[in-house]
Formats: C-alpha cells, structure tokens, sequence
C-alpha cells in the first residue's frame, strides 16, 4: 500500500510514513477544522475535552470487550465497539455539560450583580435562560441544574466515574436527583461508599437504585424522615401526556399507601367485571373503572361493563372545523382538545354519538342513545389554515373569553421547549411597553415561566405578518412569538 503524503514529491523523504493526511482520511480534515477554530482559551479547551473524551471513549471502551482499534472491519464486534464508544461519550459529555451548566449560572448572576440587580433577583432568570440556550423546558433546565449542581460541588467520586465513562449519564442523574433533599454530609458520604465499590452498582436499574439510595438515606438521616415524607406528600400532582392515537397517559405522584390502596381497587374491580362477562382485558377495564371513579363518582359494582361518562356541566373546549363535526371528512382531520392538543376528530364526533373507540357493542346493548352529560363547547376553525378568529381587548387584563380562545390555540405552555399546563394568559409584547390585549399579542404560560420570562437575557417578540405561498404579507398576524437574544 502507498503511504506517500498527498502532494509530496517521489524524491522528498515522508516524516510520517504510514500516517494518513488530510487528503486522505476525514478524521484528519476535521482534526485539522477543529485546529483551526477561533476561540479563547478556555472555549478551545471545551473543544480539545471533547477530542480527548471521544479518543478515549472508542480505544478504552469499558462496555465491550474489545475497542474499536482491536476489532475486524465489516463485523459485529465493531458495530457493537461503536455503540459501547458513543456511550462511552455520552458520559463525557454529560460530565462537560454538567459543568457548564454551573459555569453558566455563576457567570449569569455575577452579570446581574454588575447591572445592579436586587440580591433576591440574582440568578433568578439563570435556569430560563439556560434551557432555552439547551432546547429544554424551564421545569426541566431547574431539575437539571439543581442536578448538576450536585454532581459537580458535592459529588466529586461520582463526576470522575461519569467523566471518565465508567458510569452511564441517566445512573449519575438518577443518583444526584435522589439525593436532592439530603443534607451535604449524607450526599458526601454517599459519594464515598460509591468510589469505595463502584462495581456495586454496575448491571443496577434505574428503580433499585432509586430504593437503595433511599434506603442509604433512610439509614444515615433517620431523624429526619418525618420531614422527608411531609414534603413529599405536599408534592403530589397529576399530571396528563397525550399519545397516539387519541390516547392519553394520566400520572399521578400519590402517598405510596394511597396508590397501593387505588391499584388494589381497580384491579379487584376489573377482575369482578371480567366475571360478570366484560370482554375488555383488565388493564382496560381499570382504565375505565378509573374514569368512572373520576368523573362519576364512583366506580360501579354492580356487574355492569363500564362505559366512559362524564358528569353534568363538564364543560370541555373542543377547535373542530364543522366538516369534521357533521361527519364529513371526519376520518382525515384533527380537532384540538382543551388541555390535551390534537386528536383525531373522528374520536370527538364519536364520543359525541356515545361510541368512543374502544367500547364493545353487543348485541343486548341498550345505551346506542344514551345522552352525554358533557357539555362541549365547541369553536369552528378554518379548516385550510386551522386559525380561529381574533379578539382584542383595551383592558390591560385579559377579558375570560378572549383568554380562553388564547388557551384553546396555545393549548400548553408557550415558552420555547416548555409543556406546562397554561395556568395565566400574558402579553408577548409587555402592556407597559405598549403591547395589546389582543389574540395575536397573547400567550399561555405556565406559572414559572410568566415570572422568568423577563429576568434574563432572552426578549420574546410577535412575529410580524406572516408571507402568503406568492411572497406577499397575509392579512392576519401570526399568533406565535419568538424568543431572542436581547440586543
């Protein structure tokens, strides 16, 4: 093979014999980018860790037996070196990350302190700014760098094994988030049982090892488990994720006691249907004996198979285009749900006749014309461009129907990356800026964001007229924002 250098003469003697250039191999053409990258120092080490880290992660690789120099071309052995490698980095980058996230707090509340900012306000902004800066919601950037936090100023064991690979990213996040309420001896000396036997907890799940840190916990701060468990309880929440399909994932964070007694009562309920000849399967039937408990009252024990009701005077926010409300072309379109997003609109006209997907009809059904007790309240939309019409307001708050037609289009919180539940309609533009109480100047918010949204160095702006298909301006403004940089 011809290791000759691209573009040296026959007659000139090659420094390096064997070593492939720029010319010859990308590895080197990048090498040579990343050489070549303006920076300050500190910004070229970041670039340099990152070389070292991926050298390190594909020639030390700690998940495989082999690294990727040691194994055949065109084989599994270096397909798997190259997953156990992309790991292996994953874990630096994690640890680098770690640290800039801190890096970047402090640098963001030593420039409040310089703009003269109140010793209550500084920092304040730093986890808004810094999820938009990692494409994340505000509820997830402050879990994260409380997280991060952590790992990096009180766990120093446990950053070297993720920086150097020896520990995957989701084990270190899972160790740091559990130790969130406990105090800095008990996190430290956590940090030291784990450097003393890492390999204890190799091959270890995410939940077991939630319970044996909990149980580590439990064992070096048993004094004050009273008060563990009473902020935890005050911490319980539901929360709704929407699915495929129509579907939703309801969570809820509940007294361990209070779940185990709620799954035992579905679970006794459903078998008991399914002996009184239910033909759902029973996770289904304890899906619907939950709905029922919830909106009726009550679960019914009676024998009877479920059916999904509601109670009188549910009011729920339905955006349907009157196509797909009188049955035609309902199959093709999305309707918007209030507090859960699209849904297939054939799922609402359905629900509306009594006959949501999943009911087994049988032949000595008797409901076919049964009445639903909610009341839908219902907003036509365009179905060409699925825009509803535009409200404005001279008040500086925003008038209940107005708001609720921003909540119906914003449908969860509007900050960049964030999913909140919307819990207050703002201004994009700021009232005391001159900003309208318009549809096209309003946003739902979650709570954390309409308080942060101003502290940092992000502005959030109305887009202008939005351009039709030809290149001219549409009629109406875009109801969505921007954020920016300021300045």
């Amino acid at each position: 093979m011809d290791t000759t250098h691209s573009g040296a003469r026959p007659d000139e003697e090659d420094p390096h014999p064997g070593v492939p250039t720029s010319a010859d191999d990308p590895l080197c053409a990048v090498a040579e980018r990343f050489a070549e990258l303006d920076g300050s120092p500190e910004a070229r080490m970041v670039l340099a860790e990152l070389l070292a880290a991926t050298l390190q992660g594909f020639t030390r690789t700690v998940s495989v037996r082999d690294p990727l120099p040691e194994t055949a071309p065109g084989t599994a052995q270096e397909a798997l070196a190259v997953l156990g490698g992309l790991d292996h980095l994953r874990s630096a980058m994690a640890s680098l990350d770690a640290v800039w996230q801190v890096r970047a707090e402090q640098r963001i509340r030593e420039s409040d302190r310089q703009r003269e900012a109140g010793a209550a306000e500084q920092g304040q902004g730093a986890a808004h700014e810094i999820g938009l800066a990692r494409r994340v919601s505000t509820s997830s950037s402050s879990f994260s760098l409380a997280s991060a936090r952590r790992l990096v100023q009180q766990m120093p064991v446990v950053h070297d094994l993720l920086r150097d690979g020896r520990m995957p990213p989701w084990k270190a996040s899972t160790l740091a988030r559990a130790l969130s309420d406990a105090d800095a001896d008990t996190i430290a000396r956590i940090d030291e049982l784990v450097g003393a036997d890492p390999l204890s907890l190799k091959g270890t799940g995410d939940r077991r090892l939630r319970d044996e840190i909990q149980q580590l916990v439990q064992q070096l701060e048993p004094e004050k488990s009273r008060d563990r468990a009473e902020r935890a309880a005050r911490r319980r929440h539901v929360t709704l994720t929407p699915l495929a399909d129509g579907m939703a994932r309801v969570s809820a964070v509940l007294r361990g006691i209070d779940a185990a007694g709620v799954m035992r009562t579905l679970h006794r309920g459903a078998e008991s249907l399914r002996a009184a000849g239910a033909k759902d399967s029973v996770p289904a039937l304890e899906a619907d004996l939950l709905v029922e408990g919830a909106l009726a009252g009550g679960a019914r024990d009676d024998g009877e198979t479920t059916r999904p009701r509601t109670t009188p005077g549910l009011d729920v926010g339905i955006v349907i285009s009157d196509t797909a409300l009188l049955g035609r072309g309902d199959d093709a379109e999305c309707a918007r749900l209030e507090g859960y997003g699209a849904i297939p609109a054939h799922v609402v006209t359905d629900t509306l006749r009594g006959t949501p997907p999943g009911f087994l009809r049988t032949s000595e059904d008797s409901h076919a014309d049964e009445e639903v007790s909610a009341f839908y309240r219902r907003l036509y939309m365009q179905p060409s461009t699925g825009e509803l019409v535009g409200m404005e307001s001279r008040a500086r708050a925003f008038p209940a129907g107005l708001a609720r037609m921003i909540r119906w289009r914003d449908v969860t919180c509007r900050t960049p990356w964030c999913n909140a539940v919307i819990r207050q309609i703002d201004h994009v533009e700021p009232h005391h800026r001159g900003g309208p109480t318009s549809y096209a100047n309003g946003q739902g918010l979650c709570v954390r964001c309409n308080l942060l949204k101003e502290l940092g160095l992000w502005d959030l702006a109305p887009l202008g007229a939005e351009e039709t298909a030809d290149g001219s301006e549409g009629a109406e403004p875009s109801p969505r924002g921007i954020s920016r940089p300021r300045g």
